[in-house]
């Protein structure tokens, strides 16, 4: 692999880590229903800011009128408009933490977030370099298919080298051998002639000597009738005699010479002959040794060929098996990205379940809250109580409880302060904390903060809201002169008065006012707790359907993984062995629901089978008996083939019998054998 191969594999490697991070973060921001949490609070904010604005107003007409009242009627006014401004400045208080709550369960969900403008960027040119991609993918299949089809190019233009070599050496072999041929062929054509001139040399030599003797024979022969001749002069019978014994003796001396020529060409003959033999012999021996070469040479070219046919199939067979190890190593490549993918998904299924399991058990105290609830609802007063004027015992009281109530605020100033700064060191201590901790652990603990942190505001609220009215009922008995026993009041008895039965006769003026702005407070809290109650409400049961969901999603993963798993081979089976307790569960449901459907077959073919009649289970019985297995069908087959053998034998015999008989013992045979038949056959025909 190059050096570009592995920086783009870790490019792509780290790319699909940052994508990958960045899905987990913001499936656990859900930033949906975070828009429709912020939707429904901006029109809360809106709705409060149109409240906080008529109360101004309302406020500043009170001022006004207040300015305008005489001296003595001021103090009179002064209370309702410092209640006025008090319930301003809660109203105030309460908005606040309200929009800090909102404000903070942004920042907690956006905090660990990452830019989506790069990753957006990444995705905008990955779609955008698809089709790219797409035809780029075409032309390497393209490609590879060409290659694949030249897969032998170096070796055709090797073998196509190495046959010119071998040709150029055939010719040059070839005509070495015509050279050597017609070399030879004229060296024994000289041979020849210089063998045939030497012989002719030699024939004039002997005919010259012959030549000779002859003359000189003839001159013998010549002086021997001359001398025949004068001694033989007187007789004339001998003459006659003479001349032709003499004539006679030519023609021996003639056929004499001829022979001896004949037998001397006879003898060259021979010799030539036996020469000519051994040439033919050596000739012979060179061109079997020739053909052999010829021979060997053919099968030498006749390999060579299939040798080369056979590289050039080898050459291919190996492109095209690297083409199958590409084609099974994408696959593989696929198969494991669809397998992590899916691993992925099952991951953050069993993740999103465990959040909502443990938002479930933290919301587990919901009966405990609604039982406060009612409890809080049968203390509170009722609605038709009208408020008597006050005096100048209440005024007194008033400003002792305004001084006390600003005490309060101080100290409860001091105490959120206090409370903020361990907020931080918690903050810190919890910084800390997340940093060695795992990232699902991080998110999950975020959570539970968020949710701690909300339920302890509410809380904190009511517990300001009971510690408002505290003061007023320590007030309340001071004034009265009866305190408490001990100078401690129980829950129940702050919140309706902390009055003694003999007490509140006597104090109903004075606490009335007080006890009724805390009802309404009580009041509203209580709507803003069925509110939220209700809100709760509607996300368990959203929770409960994605819980539905994603179990169905499980058994559908768990059918997935089953498929993957059968097709995978041993090896990958024991790696992913570990992982099966993991599905142990699904696997138990997936068991379970196939279960009733085989239970209800059953019972459904037994509820059908004892419709029947005795009959029709036997028929039944007999039927799924022969239809099983392979043999009983070919018996079953060969039986009924058997059988209606068995009654055309018999019919043709009773034929065959009936015409020889001719009878009427044999008409009643027929038909008795014909009853018979016809008996066999509706036997035959009768389990069908």
């Amino acid at each position: 692999m190059s050096e570009e191969d592995k920086t783009s594999s870790i490019d792509v490697a780290s790319s699909a880590g940052v994508f990958e991070k960045a899905l987990n973060s913001w499936a656990v921001i859900d930033l949906p229903s975070l828009q429709k949490e912020m939707d429904a609070k901006g029109l809360e904010i809106q709705a409060s800011q149109k409240e906080s604005l008529l109360s101004r107003k309302d406020l500043a007409t009170k001022t006004k009128a207040f300015k305008k009242l005489p001296e003595e009627e001021k103090l009179d006014q002064i209370n309702q408009l410092v209640k006025s401004y008090q319930n301003e400045v809660d109203s105030l208080t309460k908005k606040n933490k309200n929009v800090e709550n909102v404000f903070f369960h942004i920042y907690r969900a956006l905090a660990e977030a990452p830019d989506p403008k790069r990753l957006l960027q990444i995705s905008l040119e990955a779609v955008l370099s698809i089709k790219d991609v797409e035809k780029l993918k075409a032309e390497k299949a393209d490609l590879e298919e060409k290659l694949l089809g030249y897969a032998d190019y170096e070796q055709l233009k090797s073998k196509i080298a190495r046959i010119e070599e071998e040709m150029a050496r055939a010719v040059e072999t070839q005509l070495q051998a015509k050279d050597n041929e017609w070399q030879a062929l004229l060296e024994e054509k000289e041979l020849n002639w210089r063998k045939k001139e030497l012989e002719l040399g030699d024939t004039i030599g002997k005919l010259k000597k012959e030549v000779e003797e002859l003359k000189v024979n003839d001159e013998i022969m010549r002086l021997r009738l001359k001398s025949h001749a004068h001694t033989l002069n007187t007789e004339d019978d001998g003459d006659d005699d003479t001349l032709a014994d003499g004539q006679n003796l030519k023609e021996r001396a003639a056929d004499t010479v001829e022979l001896q020529m004949l037998s001397r060409d006879a003898e060259t003959a021979k010799l030539r002959v036996m020469e000519l033999e051994r040439r033919n012999e050596e000739l012979r021996r060179e061109i079997s040794s020739a053909r052999s070469d010829v021979e060997i040479d053919k099968l030498k070219q006749m390999n060579n060929k299939r040798i080369s046919e056979l590289e050039s199939e080898n050459a291919l067979l190996v492109a095209r098996l690297e083409h199958e190890r590409k084609n099974a190593d994408k696959l593989k490549s696929e198969i494991q990205s669809k397998i992590e993918a899916s691993q992925r998904e099952v991951a953050q299924l069993n993740r999103e379940a465990e959040q909502l399991r443990q938002r479930i058990s933290e919301t587990q105290d919901y009966d405990e809250i609604k039982k406060e609830l009612e409890v809080l609802r049968q203390i509170e007063l009722g609605d038709d109580d009208e408020v008597p004027q006050l005096d100048s015992a209440i005024v007194q009281r008033n400003k002792k409880l305004n001084n006390e109530l600003i005490e309060y605020r101080s100290k409860n100033e001091e105490l959120t302060k206090k409370c903020e700064i361990f907020e931080k060191q918690v903050s810190e201590l919890a910084k800390q904390v997340e940093r060695l901790s795992e990232m699902n652990s991080k998110l999950e603990n975020d959570l539970m903060n968020f949710e701690s942190g909300s339920s302890n505001n509410d809380k904190w609220e009511t517990m300001s809201m009971i510690s408002s009215v505290a003061p007023s009922v320590a007030g309340g008995s001071m004034i009265s002169g009866a305190p408490s026993r001990g100078g401690r009041l129980s829950p129940t008895s702050s919140i309706a008065g902390g009055f003694e039965p003999g007490a509140v006769a006597t104090q109903n003026n004075s606490i009335l006012p007080i006890i009724t702005q805390q009802r309404d407070r009580f009041r509203m809290r209580n709507k803003e707790l069925e509110e939220e109650t209700k809100k709760q409400f509607s996300k368990i049961v959203e929770l409960r359907r994605e819980i539905n969901a994603l179990k169905n999603d499980n058994k559908g993963l768990y059918e997935r993984i089953r498929f993957l798993q059968f097709h995978q081979d041993a090896k990958q089976t024991q790696t992913a062995a570990p992982s099966r307790d993991l599905e142990s569960k699904y696997r138990d449901s997936y068991e379970q629901e196939l279960h009733p459907i085989e239970q209800f077959r059953i019972m459904e073919s037994q509820r059908i089978s004892s419709r029947m009649s005795p009959f029709e289970r036997i028929f039944i019985q007999v039927t799924r008996f022969v239809l099983s297995t392979k043999y009983s069908r070919l018996m079953f087959v060969a039986y009924c083939f058997g059988l209606h053998m068995l009654v055309m034998m018999l019919m043709v015999y009773v034929l065959g019998s009936t015409t020889a008989g001719g009878s009427r013992p044999g008409t009643s045979m027929t038909t008795s054998t014909g009853g018979v038949a016809g008996g066999i056959a509706g036997g035959v025909k009768s389990p069908r």
